[in-house]
């Protein structure tokens, strides 16, 4: 009687469990894929699902019932692998092409050369993670949206995460979509299992790296920046502003400088013209006492044409960004980083770029009038562009962005600087 009674009570304390447990909102397992969101993408006797080519499918809008916090799990096999080839496994953007929304593609390049998941937030293709492709071994891909902010997992293994916060969009997510037409696509994909959990559900990677102290949030009218939590009031702070390349090198510094230096991470540009910028700037640049600033406007001012832009109006936007740092963080110590090459599309995927785009020459005329800011305004310069021209081949092939090896090497200069700023500092200098 008394085993019956204690088997009785387990089963209920298993049963509450399951009971807590959040369900996902939309399960390829149980629910059906709406006719008109279907398009020839074919179910076998197993329930996986087969896309490749023009067959695809879309999971409904309505399953993202809180477009800042969701978490889509998809387990995803190839049957068949041919090289240069590409698959959208998720994508949710809009329809008009505007910037919204996330995904990931898989690309499966030549021997020896790109075998990579990318992450797509807003519209950007953000680098490459790398992975191997074997026929028929299934991998189980994650995408934790939380407070906006999106985090990419492979196998639980952590891939990239992302503060650009997502925008949202009222789309479904395709599953297997063409980008362009002109893309190779996988012959074959076979979707498994699909699942998209709601703001209940929080996902933990069992191996996530452990002992990394945690982050949050400090933010202001139009500003955010990722911010490390202080234990340590005598350590030494460090703010980098950028785009997506700062959100590149980002996975790279903050393990280099973990335990020493509490890093800051404001990812903005000022994509117009704005000579009051400034003000804003000093907002963010006040947040907490840096003694160190790195900073970039990136490749979003590529619309600082000659024909839309003087050399005027880009020195005082740019001498304004300056002059907001100064004001926000006088005690720092002021480094900006030459912006990155725009760089010719790859041909096709795998095939490492070796050309500069069309519009680089708007780079170089930025980066020459920015140079006599800075000289002017006594801002050192760290130059990555000159060796990211030497090394094209480390270009991600969609004209902005560059595998994780080039990302390193801004990490290492900005490590570099630090601490020679630090050792000075100690010394007395």
């Amino acid at each position: 009687m008394k085993a019956l009674y204690t088997s009785l009570l387990i089963l209920g304390f298993v049963s509450s469990l399951r009971a807590q447990a959040p369900l996902p909102v939309w399960d390829l397992a149980k629910s059906e894929i709406p006719e008109e969101l279907n398009h020839g993408a074919n179910r076998g006797d197993d329930g996986g699902v087969t896309v490749g080519g023009d067959h695809y499918f879309g999971v409904p809008a309505s399953a993202f019932q809180d477009q800042r916090n969701f978490t889509v799990q998809v387990t995803v096999s190839f049957p068949e692998l041919v090289e240069d080839t590409s698959l959208n496994v998720l994508l949710k953007q809009r329809a008009d092409g505007e910037d919204t929304g996330l995904g990931l593609t898989c690309i499966n390049g030549k021997s020896g050369s790109w075998k990579v998941y990318r992450p797509i937030i807003n519209g950007m293709h953000i680098g490459g993670i790398r992975m191997s492709f074997e026929p028929n071994k299934p991998h189980t891909f994650t995408i934790a949206v939380r407070e906006g902010v999106a985090s990419y997992y492979l196998d639980d293994v952590p891939g990239s995460r992302h503060f650009t916060l997502v925008l949202p969009n009222n789309e479904p997510m395709w599953v297997g979509k063409k980008l362009m037409p002109r893309e190779r696509t996988f012959i074959a994909a076979k979707i498994l299992a699909l699942k998209v959990y709601g703001a209940d559900f929080e996902y933990k990677s069992p191996k996530e790296k452990q002992g990394l102290e945690p982050r949050g949030a400090i933010a202001g009218k139009n500003w955010m920046i990722d911010a490390p939590t202080v234990v340590d009031s005598k350590r030494p702070k460090l703010l980098f502003y950028g785009d997506s390349i700062s959100g590149g090198y980002r996975q790279h510094l903050l393990p280099a400088l973990e335990g020493k230096v509490y890093a800051y991470h404001w990812v903005h540009f000022v994509g117009g013209l704005d000579p009051k910028v400034d003000s804003l700037i000093q907002q963010g640049a006040s947040a907490a006492d840096f003694q160190l600033i790195f900073f970039n406007n990136g490749l979003h001012s590529l619309s600082w044409t000659p024909e839309k832009a003087s050399d005027e109006q880009i020195a005082e936007t740019t001498r304004a960004i300056v002059r907001g740092f100064k004001r926000g963080a006088p005690q720092a110590k002021l480094f900006w980083i030459a912006t990155t090459p725009h760089t010719a599309r790859s041909s096709s995927p795998g095939k490492p770029v070796d050309a500069l785009g069309e519009k680089n020459p708007v780079v170089i005329r930025i980066n020459r009038i920015a140079e006599q800011v800075m000289k002017e305004e006594g801002v050192e310069v760290i130059d990555m562009y000159t060796p990211f021209v030497a090394k094209l081949e480390l270009a991600a092939g969609d004209e902005y962005h560059w595998f994780s090896s080039a990302y390193k090497m801004i990490s290492d200069a900005i490590v570099s600087k630090t601490n020679e700023v630090l050792r000075l500092k100690s010394e007395g200098h």
